[in-house]
């Protein structure tokens, strides 16, 4: 503002008993926004909303500037829009609160003293250094919600596709309804049937999850045991087609699925569903599969 050098003030200014309590001038407001301006960056709360502020940055609504002035909402616009535009400051609005930033904010505050104030200057350094400690904790406690927000989830990261399938199919069999133990045990079943093949397994899992398939494990097991897919149902190959163990599994997987089907129908007409057993005796593939 001139080339005569800067003096500081104390804030206690605005509150001590030997002034009276009224408005300000414009010299004093500007005065007023010179110490408030934050000394470091901060995070200062204002109500519900969290503001970060730049060395030289106020933060403040038009009402509570007014108050502390005891002017009227317009004159403290019509103040502000005036240092505006000799470049004093410069404001940003949002939300109706009002961060006005100091132009040449460091120009301010370098105070020389002189040679013979050494001892003011050392008590004055511990009130500083007792301001600087506060107004720290008032950053540290503004931003604490920042901080204790929960972080972004960041996708998974897979080495390989035996580490994809156990990452996403083990979920994926638990949210269909197989206990953790049980998915793990199958997930292995399955590799061994197919000679480590896991993207085999991962892509099966995944088709049932997609059909929504009422009894998964049999399910799957038809799908990697090159079973035809019919409406989102797999039926088995003729018996040409299997031998050994592998016609017993998929045996077994159909009639199972087959029986679900059945306890299904019965239960939306109101009728029931007969014996487990005696639907297994009147199957002729489980029996089938049992001989083989």
């Amino acid at each position: 503002m001139s080339e005569r050098g800067v003096f500081a003030v104390d804030r206690g200014i605005w509150d001590h008993p030997s002034f009276a309590d009224e408005p300000l001038t414009e010299r004093e407001a500007w005065i007023w926004l010179i110490g408030e301006a934050s000394f470091k960056a901060r995070t200062r709360r204002i109500g519900p909303m969290a503001i970060e502020l730049r060395r030289g940055q106020v933060a403040a609504s038009l009402r509570f500037m007014a108050e502390k002035w005891q002017w009227n909402d317009s004159r403290v616009r019509r103040f502000l829009d005036r240092l505006k535009a000799v470049a004093m400051i410069d404001t940003a609005t949002d939300a109706g609160i009002t961060v006005i930033t100091i132009c040449n904010y460091d120009k301010y505050q370098r105070v020389a003293l002189p040679r013979d104030a050494a001892i003011d200057a050392a008590n004055d350094a511990a009130t500083t250094q007792q301001r600087r400690k506060e107004e720290s904790t008032e950053s540290t406690e503004g931003s604490s919600e920042l901080r204790s927000a929960p972080p972004v989830a960041s996708a998974p990261v897979y080495t390989d596709s035996r580490h994809e399938l156990w990452g996403e199919g083990v979920p994926i069999l638990i949210s269909l309804g197989i206990a953790d133990r049980q998915a793990r045990s199958m997930i292995g079943s399955w590799l061994k049937s197919t000679k480590d093949d896991a993207q085999a397994v991962l892509g099966a899992i995944q088709r049932a999850r997609d059909h929504r398939a009422h009894n998964p494990i049999p399910w799957i097991t038809n799908a990697l045991r090159g079973k035809h897919e019919r409406n989102g149902t797999f039926f088995p190959n003729s018996s040409a087609d299997q031998s050994g163990s592998a016609a017993v599994i998929a045996g077994v997987a159909a009639a199972a699925e087959r029986r679900a089907r059945q306890r299904s129908t019965a239960g939306r007409n109101g009728a029931a569903s007969g014996d487990d057993h005696a639907a297994e005796g009147s199957d002729p593939e489980f029996f089938g599969a049992r001989r083989g």
